[in-house]
């Protein structure tokens, strides 16, 4: 199964929606398709984790690398996680929230980011 599983481009903004997996077995897929997008112009990120249910430090590292690198750009990353959701949770336990705006839809980050679908 592929970790991702939907990519919308939007200008400079692109939203990715993940599927049920964040783990040492697929980060360095989601880092390498991360790494494209942002080398095709991607500067403002929505991420997508409703589906996501297993989640491990490995798995974080793509997104705290994605993070890093749109920061250099004067970009953003959002997440979308709805609350109590385990990932949210999770998130929240290990204060990632203090780094990563966390919404609880895809239409509030759409319209955060003045976007439609």
């Amino acid at each position: 199964m592929p970790i991702i599983a939907s990519t919308e481009k939007y200008d400079s903004t692109i939203v990715v929606t993940l599927t049920e997996r964040m783990d040492v077995f697929n980060a360095p897929l989601l880092m390498q398709a991360f790494n494209t997008l942002l080398d095709e112009g991607g500067q403002h990120f929505i991420i997508d984790l409703s589906a996501v249910r297993i989640v491990d430090a490995d798995g974080d590292y793509p997104l705290l690398h994605l993070l890093k690198r749109v920061q250099e750009k004067d970009g953003s990353v959002s997440l979308i996680c709805p609350p109590g959701n385990p990932i949210r949770i999770y998130y929240e336990m290990m204060r990632l929230d203090t780094l990563f705006e966390i919404l609880e839809t895809r239409e509030s980050a759409m319209a955060k980011h003045e976007l439609t679908s």
